[in-house]
């Protein structure tokens, strides 16, 4: 008995001095990670400053068929992520090279700052995390080696997913010309626009959205994939384009409409195929010209220049498994004149057989 008795008092001990020690810590936390990516600062904040990619990278909360919901705009600042009922993270400040956020979880708040230094063609990336602990949380932290080792850790993971979409999956990719195809007729809707190259995956998915809202508001029937007509040098860094969905019956509409039924015939084309992300599609169109030139076709400036996007956003999210076809028209070849052989029949030889 007076063992049990020790025990329970060397225990409550324990608990006192457990108690104690979990107060003494520090209330607030402040953790910086950083990474370097062989990427210019540029394109990392772009990346992480848009939301529409925040759950490639993300490691703050990673349970399987957790759904997260962004604004309507999710760039910039007042854009947001939300998940569960209680958490989100809200962008707070977003400019050049620095992005500000508030992190809500449960009835946490957390800052998160974002610092993007430019290092020659590199970029280092510094994240700080900033918050007050309650109690509960405190002994979370102790028993779990500390905030830093799982806070810490999070942010560090996630430093390193956006390090590989830079490294691995804009990096690899195939360019494949397959040669002369030729294009059927065919019935489209087109809605057209113009946008820097760099913009063009998220404008030209808002585009194709609102035309989906249109179709599907009167029940037009459509075959195939959505393609893209390119309506000027696609190597420029302003893109002039139409989105365009193929429908089964040609679509008359009013001239002030901003989506029209248009169609087009049968033509001659080079097609490539590229398998990767955009950021690939110069060299793409380029292959393709080179290909046209050694071959000796020439290319049609006044046809159309067509990009179809057989897997893309939102179905496959790696770009490095992201497939476009694209295809430039050429002139068709006249056919060379045939050589036609007249023969006298009046003529006569001048060489007899003797009898």
């Amino acid at each position: 008995m007076k063992i049990l008795k020790y025990l329970s008092l060397l225990f409550l001990l324990f608990l006192l001095a457990f108690v104690v020690f979990v107060a003494t810590q520090p209330a607030t936390y402040d953790i910086t990670k950083q990474k370097e990516i062989n990427t210019p600062s540029n394109s990392v904040f772009e990346y992480v400053n848009d939301f529409s990619n925040w759950n490639d990278w993300q490691q703050f909360n990673t349970e399987e068929n957790m759904v997260f919901t962004t604004s309507q705009n999710t760039v910039g600042k007042k854009s947001y992520v939300k998940w569960d009922s209680e958490s989100a993270i809200i962008t707070t400040f977003a400019q050049k090279d620095s992005i500000s956020q508030l992190f809500i979880q449960d009835d946490n708040k957390q800052t998160l700052h974002w610092k993007f230094k430019k290092s020659g063609t590199r970029s280092l990336v510094s994240v700080t995390i900033k918050g007050d602990l309650s109690f509960a949380e405190k002994i979370y932290s102790v028993l779990n080696g500390g905030i830093t080792s799982y806070v810490g850790t999070q942010i560090q993971e996630s430093l390193n997913k956006i390090n590989s979409y830079f490294v691995s999956e804009l990096g690899e990719y195939d360019i494949k010309v397959e040669g002369l195809v030729n294009r059927p007729s065919i019935n489209y809707l087109e809605q057209k626009d113009s946008c820097l190259v760099k913009d063009f995956p998220k404008k030209s998915k808002a585009l194709l959205k609102t035309m989906k809202d249109f179709i599907k508001s009167n029940a037009i029937e459509t075959l195939e994939v959505p393609f893209v007509m390119f309506k000027n040098n696609v190597n420029e860094n302003k893109i002039v384009y139409a989105m365009c969905v193929p429908v089964k019956e040609k679509v008359f509409t009013t001239p002030d409409s901003q989506i029209q039924g248009k169609s087009y015939s049968s033509f001659l084309a080079i097609k490539t195929i590229l398998k990767g992300d955009y950021s690939h599609m110069k060299k793409a169109w380029a292959k393709t010209r080179n290909y046209i030139i050694s071959k000796k076709f020439k290319e049609d400036k006044k046809g159309y220049y067509i990009g179809i996007y057989k897997k893309s956003i939102p179905e496959v999210n790696e770009p490095s498994k992201w497939v476009t076809e694209i295809y430039i028209p050429i002139v068709k070849k006249e056919a060379a004149p045939k050589k036609v052989i007249v023969i006298d029949s009046t003529a006569i030889s001048t060489t007899e057989k003797e009898i």
